[in-house]
């Protein structure tokens, strides 16, 4: 089946986690989104519903909402699941559950971008979510069966090539 959903995380993958760590990125004095990152969620937004997957501890819903309002992207969001919402974070199994159920999408249909490893790859792939690691450092080894992005801008690719016949992985065609 192809994809139906896309899940981002927030920190490091759209948003820049510089900033005061106890204090609600929407408060901080100053936000930024990442490079591409408008572009990229404008061009899969209009193919599939984005939603956030985030860890964060410190901002809830509301002011995830008002920190993506002001680096410009909320627009593009069409829902946000958060630890202070849900209660448990990426790696159980629970928050995908959830998540995939307010989408109203099967795992199998959904794709989980962000990162880190272990909570936006290795935790979702587990529930049948497939994944891409977005970890812009080269000197990072990639391992073995993870999809690595360096840039934001070649995540259209990968999720061309999920949502291709039979939804299966298959690499994308060199830009």
């Amino acid at each position: 089946m192809g994809l139906r959903c896309v899940f981002f995380d927030w920190g490091g993958t759209l948003m820049s986690e510089d900033g005061p760590e106890n204090l609600p990125m929407a408060r901080w004095p100053m936000v930024a989104t990442l490079p591409d990152a408008r572009a990229v969620l404008a061009r899969l937004a209009a193919r599939w519903p984005i939603a956030i997957a985030t860890n964060a501890d410190v901002s809830n819903q509301t002011q995830i909402a008002q920190a993506l309002a002001r680096g410009g992207l909320v627009d593009l969001i069409s829902r946000i699941f958060c630890y202070t919402e849900l209660g448990v974070r990426k790696d159980a199994p629970a928050f995908w559950t959830t998540a995939l159920a307010r989408m109203g999408v099967a795992a199998d249909e959904a794709a989980m971008i962000g990162d880190s490893l272990t909570q936006d790859v290795i935790a979702p792939a587990r529930c049948g979510l497939r994944t891409i690691w977005f970890a812009p450092d080269p000197a990072v080894p990639t391992p073995p069966g993870v999809v690595r992005v360096t840039a934001l801008a070649q995540i259209p690719a990968w999720l061309d090539a999920f949502d291709g016949a039979g939804g299966g992985r298959r690499d994308p065609a060199p830009d």
